[in-house]
């Protein structure tokens, strides 16, 4: 099978074991823990007044059916009335972890003037909480219009706050007073308003915890993982793949230069002829010759850049002359981007360059010189990014009607000030300053 349809197949198979695990992960029913049956809680009682002996006003009306009733004397206040389960086992101090959780199903059937309804969960924090004070373990509250419950209700655990009341009382640091839902040992079930002269019956029919069985992020993040995974081992594959075929383009073009050098002494007559420098594809000395001879001839002035590249025999002594080679093609083609259709370009001499602009101010010729100087030092000189390279440049003027052979000895003294001064930089002869006429 071609190995682009093994690929494709394994993109598919991917695809699909994605697309499955996101609808399965949606499609999971909730997980649940229902409060209200039987044997799911540890105990239960009625929240009372401690004092009271005979005819509790909080009294039972079926305990089987979580049924109560709250009837209080117009002279009592601040009574409680409530249902408090207790979710912690035989060790009261460890109770359930509610953080699989996200939400609460209330289900309460309530008949009495109250205005709210209290849900509360009390978390037991070993930093701070105590046995023997129960308000120590730290609650979590949300209060509910009685309006609200008239019908099944679901709470967001996020929804539930640390009352003022208890933060105020217990002066903890701030760290501690965030809910925290890891370790709840009660919920309660009470109403927070004044009770005093009235009468208020309640029943819990159903107190639902649901959660997820699996996390949505977790898996998310799983599936995004197994395919930045599987694309970095393609990555890699196909790094391991190029980089077998460099190193066999590299032996072919080990044995082309082998093959070159053989060539060379037979090519060594053909190359003092041409006009071009083979290394460079620019004008080599002969060629530059015959141009600036040319630009005489037609009596035309010309400004000339003469551009030595810095420290050059330390990149062949270090790096090869292949390096070198490669530095002296970059240069020249950075340098050749640079100029006008009419300027002309050559390699004078070993790691020299000239530059021959025909009708240029010499301060034009200085700011293309700066120009060059740039382009070289931040350019890419070296493909492999083993070094950089910088440039040295001499400007010269050699107005109409006279010697560029005297323009360009006072561009190489230019330059030998440049190369005295600190390399990479540009030094202008200012012998002739004047325009020149096109």
């Amino acid at each position: 099978m071609p190995r682009d349809a093994i690929k494709l197949r394994l993109l598919l198979v991917g695809l699909l074991l994605s697309l499955a695990a996101i609808v399965g992960v949606e499609l999971l029913p909730d997980r649940t823990l229902d409060l209200t049956r039987p044997g799911a809680v540890g105990n239960l009682f009625l929240i009372t007044p401690g004092d009271v002996r005979n005819d509790p006003p909080v009294q039972w009306v079926d305990a089987r059916r979580l049924h109560w009733r709250c009837r209080y004397a117009p002279t009592d206040h601040d009574f409680p009335c409530g249902l408090t389960l207790i979710l912690s086992g035989k060790d009261p101090a460890r109770g359930l972890d509610l953080t699989r959780f996200h939400s609460l199903e209330l289900d309460l059937a309530y008949h009495g003037s109250s205005p709210q309804v209290r849900v509360a969960i009390r978390n037991f924090d070993p930093r701070f909480s105590k046995l023997e004070d129960g308000n120590s373990a730290r609650i979590q509250a949300i209060n509910l219009r009685a309006r609200d419950v008239e019908h099944p209700v679901v709470l967001d655990l996020s929804e539930f706050t640390v009352p003022e009341w208890w933060v105020s009382q217990y002066n903890l640091p701030r760290e501690y007073n965030r809910p925290r839902l890891d370790n709840a040992t009660s919920l309660s079930v009470d109403l927070p308003a004044n009770l005093a002269g009235q009468e208020h019956d309640l029943e819990l029919r159903r107190l639902v915890l649901r959660g997820e069985w699996l996390d949505r992020s977790l898996v998310y993040f799983a599936i995004l993982s197994a395919w930045m995974l599987g694309a970095a081992f393609l990555v890699m594959r196909r790094w391991a793949e190029l980089r077998r075929r460099y190193l066999r383009q590299q032996r072919e073009i080990d044995a082309l230069t082998a093959r070159t050098r053989a060539l060379r002494v037979e090519q060594d007559n053909l190359r003092r002829l041409a006009t071009v420098d083979e290394l460079t594809g620019v004008l080599n000395r002969r060629g530059l010759e015959a141009a600036l001879d040319d630009f005489e001839a037609r009596a035309e002035g010309v400004t000339l850049v003469l551009l030595d590249i810095d420290h050059f025999k330390r990149v062949n002594d270090r790096w090869g002359h292949a390096a070198g080679d490669e530095v002296l093609r970059r240069v020249a083609a950075i340098a050749a981007a640079n100029l006008r259709a009419s300027d002309v370009i050559g390699r004078w001499g070993g790691e020299e360059f000239l530059v021959a602009c025909r009708g240029h101010h010499i301060d034009d010729a200085a700011r293309l010189a700066e120009k060059l100087r740039a382009s070289v030092e931040n350019g890419n000189v070296d493909a492999k990014s083993r070094f950089s390279i910088t440039a040295s440049f001499g400007v010269a003027l050699a107005p109409t009607g006279t010697s560029t052979l005297r323009a360009f000895k006072r561009a190489d003294a230019a330059l030998y000030r440049a190369k005295s001064g600190g390399r990479n930089r540009v030094e202008v002869d200012t012998t002739h300053d004047a325009a020149t006429t096109l």
